[in-house]
């Protein structure tokens, strides 16, 4: 371990990770203003943020109880690989109810609601 933090390319690698990793978070987090009503939109958007700050919080102290119940810390990147795999069928399942949501709408002054 202590080679690798001295090691150029694991450097690099991390950088490039980082800079690859951070490139959908302004789409993602956009999200939630596709599916939301103006006159509900500030709301939806605070329920929403609450929601993203308190699963970042639970996140990392997940992934330390898996290193602690393994003994190892790669337990912790394997359970953020996990999340991260998991990231495409959620914007799946997501765009599949924002689909519903939108085909449910009539373009008037109704409301949208899903089906």
């Amino acid at each position: 371990m202590l080679l690798l933090s001295h090691s150029d390319a694991v450097i690099f690698a991390i950088i490039a990770l980082g800079l690859l990793g951070g490139l959908p978070a302004g789409p993602m987090l956009s999200l939630p203003a596709r599916v939301l009503r103006p006159e509900t939109r500030a709301i939806g958007m605070g329920l929403f943020y609450a929601l993203y700050y308190a699963v970042m919080m639970v996140g990392p102290v997940i992934g330390g109880a898996c290193a602690k119940w393994t003994g190892s810390a790669g337990a912790a990147f394997d359970f953020g690989a996990v999340v991260v795999v998991a990231c495409p069928l959620l914007l799946w399942v997501f765009n599949r109810i924002a689909g519903h949501a939108t085909t449910s709408c009539v373009i008037a002054r109704t409301s949208c609601r899903l089906r």
